[in-house]
């Protein structure tokens, strides 16, 4: 899976976590933030990624759905600038291991 195929695929599921997540009648959250965590875990499946990188993705990907449902009505907040730079940590990570290949 290409490296672009795999940062927009978590993007997807983080858009979809803090639509969930945002609300006056938000869906639970943990199995919401779970759900996030297990695809940014199993995203870098395939290259030769290991323990800590794929931890890190997916409590980076934990931390953009939480903050973006945060964000969401106010995007110029403090959570919107937090879960911009955990969106760069994410892209820089994946980048990084998936350029390694298989």
């Amino acid at each position: 899976m290409s490296m672009l195929l795999r940062n927009l695929l978590l993007l997807a599921v983080e858009s979809g976590a803090a639509f969930l997540l945002r609300g006056p009648d938000p869906a639970p959250w943990i199995p919401v933030l779970l759900a996030v965590f297990v695809v940014g875990s199993g995203v870098l499946h395939g290259t030769e990624a290991e323990f800590v990188p794929r931890f890190l993705i997916a409590f980076a990907a934990v931390g953009v759905a939480w903050l973006g449902g945060t964000a969401w009505e106010a995007p110029a907040s403090l959570p919107g600038v937090g879960a911009g730079a955990l969106l760069a940590v994410q892209t820089v990570t994946l980048v990084r291991f998936s350029r390694r290949g298989a």
